[in-house]
């Protein structure tokens, strides 16, 4: 055995005795072929889609304004609710508030 593995020691080093050390160089990969990205599904951005966003912005805007002087007048002022619609109570407040 031990005769045998001597020989093919011995056989190896003759070969890399007889070839030159060549540099062993990969050839690049094929450029891989890119699928056009698929973008997620979203809804269509219709101009009725976007105009309906922004009155849904709007009558949030008006709500949130409305409950706001609800809260303030109504609830902290200790005034009378149905108040707080009348414009003349805002003129009123107006006039105290940017009076001379």
């Amino acid at each position: 055995m031990a005769s045998r593995r001597a020989a093919v020691q011995e056989a190896a080093k003759a070969q890399r005795k007889a070839t030159p050390n060549k540099k062993i160089v990969r050839k690049p990969a094929a450029p891989e072929r890119k699928e056009p990205e698929k973008k997620p599904a979203t809804p269509s951005s219709s101009a009725g889609i976007k105009t309906l966003r922004v009155l849904l912005v709007i009558v949030g805007f008006v709500v949130a304004l409305l409950a706001g002087l609800t809260v303030g007048y109504a609830m902290i002022g200790k005034q009378n609710i149905s108040d707080v619609l009348y414009p003349e109570t805002w003129a009123h407040i107006f006039q105290l508030v940017f009076a001379p």
